[in-house]
């Protein structure tokens, strides 16, 4: 399986306001879902010592449809920093963060893809599975080619000021570009658009 950095944070091996998860909370259902206990025990230790614990000691993992390995995903308790960690091949993780300032700098509304995407096989053919995050508007779906793939909502805080909303999607390793997003804003639906090539691809959709 590769892994691809998509965008900005930095990456290590294993006073912001409340996240919430729309994904699997933390506890006793991680290892089923994906994400062993004590690989989830190896991942916070790092992160405390890289002080980056999670705000209230919270963490949710981000599943995918596809069913790939989901991510475990906090916001840091002291930098507001929003982290994400994979459960990559031979037991071990790799965790990425996405500092608060760099957040806060980020169009409002809008999305864009999100620190890592993973290529995997899906149903016979080369998948990217991706994390998008949104700024100030809630995401629906998104298309290619009138295709539409659905996203799920894992995680959303605030960040600056403005919600942030981590969510999952699988979509085919070809076409890349710029996909077209359904979303709401303020409660009214209107359409935007998601850089999502992680293949580099070039625009296709």
């Amino acid at each position: 399986m590769l892994e691809q950095a998509a965008r900005d944070g930095s990456g290590t091996a294993a006073a912001p306001a409340s996240p919430s998860g729309a994904g699997s909370a933390d506890g006793a259902g991680d290892s089923a879902a994906g994400f062993p206990e004590t690989l989830k025990r190896s991942v916070l230790e790092q992160a405390a010592r890289d002080g980056r614990s999670p705000a209230g000691g919270r963490t949710v993992l981000a599943g995918f449809d596809s069913g790939a390995r989901p991510y475990l995903v906090w916001q840091s308790g002291s930098t507001g920093d929003i982290c994400v960690a994979l459960n990559s091949d031979g037991g071990s993780a790799v965790t990425q963060c996405s500092n608060a300032t760099e957040l806060a700098t980020r169009a409002v509304p809008g999305a864009a893809l999100f620190l890592s995407a993973r290529r995997a096989e899906g149903q016979g053919r080369p998948v990217w599975n991706v994390l998008l995050l949104s700024s100030g508007e809630t995401v629906e779906r998104i298309s290619c080619r009138q295709q539409d793939f659905a996203v799920r909502m894992a995680f959303t805080t605030e960040v600056g000021g403005v919600e942030r909303t981590v969510w999952t999607a699988t979509v085919p390793d070809e076409p890349g570009g710029d996909y077209r997003a359904a979303v709401r804003r303020g409660g009214e639906p209107t359409v935007d658009t998601v850089r999502i090539d992680p293949g580099s691809r070039g625009g296709q959709c």
